[in-house]
């Protein structure tokens, strides 16, 4: 079988699982069961393929018919342009995240601007790490700054510790911790230029609501955050000021239904010297941007 008809062949499976762009996703399957690039592919395409590989590609299809997330499939995704392994155990990193991270990037610029010297954020918290696609991004984008990744899941740390081992400027740059929130941390603070988190904020009864491939597959624990979703994100607006040195910056992801929620939550604290709720590229309500 050629690898064409081999695309064919699996495009059909999932076109037969309702599966949207089946051909395209044919591709990236194929690709990954057969180690190619996406230019090998093409150019290969009359090549004849690896018999064991396209059987691969058929079972990987044949998941992704089930409703089985394609990140999950192929093991790994793409965030800020850095190869991060996924599994079931974690959130799959997604664009919004990346929002998330050109906020950093946006403030870093600033200050440098203002000063050429300026070494900021020397020190970044990734709080809910999750897969560690945030620190292993930082830990990459910011080469001389010092890390920390932490989150409740045992499972999760194993994943982050893999991404961010694979992406950190030098050995030891991210460090990884278990706990709950800033219960993980050690020492007395403040201490962070940046607190970046993407905690569960949904709302509990929208959770169930959402696409089968999400609620079905992907861990309850990184997506409910309670009645109003603010369970935790209630928490992290109260206590990061312990945490975060003079002029600290929390960028955090939130509900698009949370914006008075939020703003209540910070003018409650008192300990922000400003604060804004930002939209992302969609349009919808998404980070809040708070400076000590």
């Amino acid at each position: 079988m050629t690898i064409i008809e081999a695309q064919r062949e699996v495009a059909k499976i999932l076109k037969e699982g309702g599966v949207e762009n089946a051909m395209n996703e044919a591709r990236f399957l194929l690709q990954d069961a057969l180690g190619y690039d996406s230019v090998q592919l093409v150019t290969g395409y009359r090549d004849y393929a690896c018999t064991s590989c396209v059987e691969t590609a058929f079972d990987w299809a044949k998941r992704r018919a089930a409703g089985e997330p394609m990140q999950y499939i192929l093991g790994h995704t793409d965030f800020m342009g850095l190869d991060i392994r996924v599994a079931s155990g974690v959130l799959i990193p997604r664009p919004e995240t990346e929002g998330l991270c050109e906020l950093l990037v946006n403030e870093a610029k600033a200050h440098r601007g203002a000063d050429p010297a300026s070494r900021w954020p020397a020190r970044i918290l990734d709080l809910c790490t999750g897969s560690g696609c945030i620190a292993a991004w930082a830990a990459s984008a910011f080469g001389d700054a010092q890390i920390v990744a932490a989150d409740l899941s045992e499972e999760a740390l194993a994943i982050a510790a893999e991404n961010c081992r694979a992406h950190e400027s030098h050995p030891g740059q991210v460090e990884l911790l278990q706990g709950d929130l800033f219960g993980a941390l050690k020492g007395d603070g403040p201490q962070f230029d940046a607190i970046l988190s993407n905690p569960p904020y949904i709302p509990s009864r929208t959770v169930d609501g959402l696409d089968a491939e999400v609620k079905d597959f992907e861990p309850r624990l990184a997506l409910d955050g309670g009645p109003e979703g603010m369970d935790l994100v209630s928490r992290i607006i109260k206590e990061a000021p312990d945490w975060l040195a003079p002029g600290g910056l929390l960028l955090m992801e939130i509900d698009d239904t949370q914006e008075e929620l939020v703003r209540a939550a910070c003018e409650e604290c008192g300990r922000y010297a400003s604060f804004a709720v930002l939209r992302d590229l969609a349009g919808k309500i998404r980070y809040l941007k708070a400076r000590i």
